[in-house]
């Protein structure tokens, strides 16, 4: 049976290692045994109680309280099972950056990830960099570390690339009393090189350090975005110590197939402009629809007037003083309306300046609705009709050894990787 996308995260990590060993299977491969044992009653719990808020909410889909429920129960027990979860729903809520971040760390940490879970870290590293920016960051000095934007990200050499929200960012690479820094300019689906040079060989070897975790649901940029499911496995009986495994919801129904257009609804939920036309266009259309309505009601009145007047002057010939017709004077001359016509030629002019004032501001409306849903439409052609999710499910490069190549006067590089 296939599981729900929503209970995806391996629900082994927060079992007691007591439970754990009773069932042949050892302990965690963050702790011993024993630094379990000591924190398990209260630590465990409250993660454990976590968690299943975060399950919880991501079946209902409410991501944002998802994302802090997870950061939370990593918090308390940091093992990198979590991130997987955690990184779907950072990426439900819009944060792009954070969620590329954890899949990587989620990929460099657990190692005893299956292959559909290191799929779905992949498959959300591709949705991220769709909508996030992300940095090689290159330093000929390993061990120096490298911050972006001032906070410290680890130290070279970083095999991932780093995520960060689109724009311009200032890359730093520090190592004994050397600095350097480089600015560069980060777009989605388009890797940024950052190549920092510092002259000095670095340490002869340096441990690759996990991204920054953010310390509260506060991290990250807001952006929406197609998402990815976390990855199906199968959970353990729930016992006094372990997680209930939830079957409800499911995660995947938001999903935009590759090669398939975003759903337009999904398109104008994260696109303010979208927002604004349409505003734009219900206002004129408001405007429009009530001032012709009022101008119609103008107009009518206006020509029972005139109908009264042309009566009377038939009834009344005398009263006509031989004139045919223009029994009133001009608007801007209401003295030389005729004796005795001079109550209802007030009134025909007043009704027809009443008419001229709610025509012209139904025209305006009708005009302010034509600019505002010609220009949404044109908007959504030019933004979301063209693009599609591309069919591949990698974007970006990744580095897979870096080797600094120092001599007296100069200092380069070797790289060898996928790009």
């Amino acid at each position: 049976m296939k599981l729900r996308a929503g209970v995806s995260v391996l629900l082994f990590s927060f079992v007691f290692p007591a439970a754990l060993t009773g069932m042949g299977q050892g302990s965690l491969p963050f702790a011993e045994k024993e630094s379990f044992a000591q924190q398990a009653d209260a630590v465990t719990e409250v993660a454990r109680q976590r968690y299943d808020d975060g399950v919880k909410a991501y079946d209902a889909g409410r991501f944002e309280d998802a994302r802090s429920a997870f950061l939370q129960a990593y918090a308390l027990k940091r093992h990198p099972a979590v991130l997987l979860n955690l990184g779907q729903s950072e990426i439900r809520a819009g944060y792009h950056p954070d969620a590329g971040n954890h899949f990587q760390q989620f990929l460099r940490e657990h190692k005893a990830a299956t292959p559909e879970q290191k799929a779905a870290a992949e498959k959300g590293i591709a949705d991220a960099k769709k909508k996030a920016g992300f940095i090689v960051v290159i330093v000929d000095a390993e061990g120096a570390e490298v911050s972006v934007d001032g906070v410290v990200t680890g130290k070279a050499p970083l095999l991932d690339p780093l995520f960060v929200k689109p724009g311009k960012h200032t890359v730093a690479a520090s190592y004994g009393g050397k600095s350097t820094s480089t600015q560069v300019d980060a777009r989605p689906a388009a890797a940024a090189a950052a190549n920092l040079v510092l002259g000095v060989s670095g340490a002869p070897q340096a441990a690759p350090v996990p991204a920054p975790q953010p310390s509260g649901p506060a991290t990250g940029a807001p952006s929406g975005g197609p998402a990815t499911a976390p990855a199906t496995s199968s959970a353990p009986a729930a016992g006094d110590n372990g997680f209930t495994l939830s079957t409800s919801g499911d995660l995947a129904s938001g999903d935009v197939p590759t090669g398939k257009r975003e759903p337009i609804l999904s398109w104008y939920k994260r696109k303010p402009i979208a927002w604004a036309g349409t505003g734009v266009a219900g206002v004129g259309l408001i405007t429009g629809t009530v001032f012709s309505i009022l101008a119609a009601g103008s107009s009518s009145r206006a020509a029972d007037v005139a109908s009264d007047i042309d009566k009377f002057a038939k009834d009344h010939p005398e009263s006509t003083q031989g004139r045919g017709s223009g029994y009133c004077g001009p608007r801007d001359a209401p003295s030389r309306d005729l004796p005795g016509y001079e109550t209802a030629c007030n009134a025909l002019r007043d009704d027809l300046d009443t008419y001229d004032t709610q025509f012209a501001l139904a025209v305006t409306g009708w005009v302010v609705f034509g600019i505002g849903a010609i220009g949404t439409a044109t908007y959504a052609m030019l933004d979301w009709y063209p693009k599609k999710v591309p069919e591949s499910a990698s974007i970006a490069p990744r580095v897979t050894s870096i080797a600094p190549l120092i001599a007296p006067g100069q200092a380069g590089l070797g790289i060898a990787g996928t790009f």
